[in-house]
């Protein structure tokens, strides 16, 4: 059996990134300016994707750890492939929605196996695979976002024809070089299979990963108001939506940036993972914090670089550590529950800023976010120096 090969995962990765990201920007944009839906609806169609998504997320996890993962990767894709075929001819009111909620379950599941497919990953330390994951997956959102805005102008169909074509490209590479063996848990150690399946996480390790995930879900609550609620609150303050958008440009700009340097860091000095992810939650909470006093244009774009700096740091970390800490038997399982985490809160987070939007304002938002992360980090440090003596 031939072995996975990090090259093709990471191609795969950015196929199905870039594919996405000519999707998601123009969902409420379509549904409101093209088929005439209201904003509210919108946001409960995005909230139901999310929650898809979170079904889907646990799922690929389940696949991963208990069944033949190749010809379940290659049903979540094709899954994804026959929902964006049928939105290029049938992309009005109701199958529009319909088909993007599909299409989501499916690069939910697929995205969660890829992740846990990751930990197979023999030739390069977790680290850096994990790194590189994260890197292909925003060089893909960088181009997506970058190239719909012009593709758009021209017929905004050919955005579910290039869609499609590319999870076609990412199903082909999938189906010929994902070579995962069909029990991939115990070929990995060479040990008979019933006793790695037997294998559980230590209780330790398990109380870990909760506080990892914990402050995660945390930081995507209030990572998640970027995303939503600030392009609202920036132009309360006179500041364009251009100027807004400029700030994800600078985002996609530093990511591309920072992670190969951070990769190289990685790959050539020991770095405790504990500490770089926790160094990266203080940057979210001091990031979340200086918006509770932003009030102009610039002072916006060092938050969005401080909050940058904290995502190529954390984000990859997260699953990194999930992969080291998990046993080889439940490697889906919490790379599935890192997938779950963000799609919570990018569910849960508009809908929450909303209401302390509403009924208090902006900076009781800010102030909520950031008194959340820090609880959420408290209760992880304490877990990791009250369970593991320090070291």
């Amino acid at each position: 059996m031939k072995r996975l090969k990090l090259k093709w995962l990471l191609l795969g990765s950015l196929l199905a990134s870039t594919g996405t990201s000519f999707m998601w920007p123009l969902t409420t944009v379509y549904m409101h300016d093209y088929l005439h839906q209201s904003l509210s609806l919108a946001g409960v169609v995005l909230l139901v994707e999310s929650l898809v998504m979170i079904g889907g997320s646990y799922i690929g996890g389940y696949i991963f750890d208990h069944l033949q993962v190749n010809f379940w990767l290659q049903i979540a894709i094709g899954l994804s492939v026959i929902s964006l075929l049928l939105l290029i001819f049938f992309n009005g009111w109701p199958a529009y929605p319909c088909l993007l909620i599909i299409n989501a379950f499916g690069g939910a599941i697929a995205n969660t196996i890829v992740n846990s497919m990751a930990t197979l990953i023999t030739e390069k330390d977790s680290r850096y695979v994990f790194n590189m994951l994260y890197f292909m997956a925003n060089i893909g959102v960088v181009l997506g976002t970058m190239l719909v805005g012009i593709i758009v102008k021209y017929d905004i169909r050919l955005i579910f024809v290039i869609t499609f074509i590319m999870f076609i490209f990412f199903w082909l590479i999938a189906r010929t070089y994902y070579h995962v063996p069909l029990n991939n848990s115990a070929s990995e150690k060479n040990v008979p299979s019933k006793h790695v399946h037997l294998e559980k996480t230590s209780h330790r390790h398990v109380w870990l990963i909760m506080g990892l995930l914990l402050t995660y879900l945390a930081i995507q609550l209030g990572y998640s108001q970027w995303q939503s609620n600030l392009s609202i609150y920036m132009q309360s303050l006179g500041i364009s939506l251009t100027k807004y958008s400029y700030l994800w440009t600078l985002n996609g700009i530093l990511i591309v940036i920072l992670q190969p340097f951070l990769s190289f860091l990685e790959e050539h000095y020991h770095i405790d993972q504990f500490y770089k992810v926790l160094l990266g939650f203080i940057l979210f909470i001091l990031a979340f914090i200086s918006l509770i006093f932003a009030k102009d244009y610039w002072h916006f774009v060092f938050s969005m670089v401080w909050v940058t700096i904290g995502e190529v740091i954390t984000f990859p970390t997260v699953s990194s550590l999930a992969a080291q800490l998990s046993s080889i038997a439940e490697r889906g399982k919490y790379q599935g529950s890192v997938s779950i985490a963000a799609s919570l809160g990018h569910a849960f987070g508009p809908l929450l800023g909303g209401i302390i939007i509403e009924k208090a304002s902006y900076e009781w938002l800010f102030s909520m976010m950031s008194i959340l992360v820090i609880f959420a980090t408290i209760i992880c440090v304490l877990i990791k120096f009250m369970l593991f003596n320090s070291k």
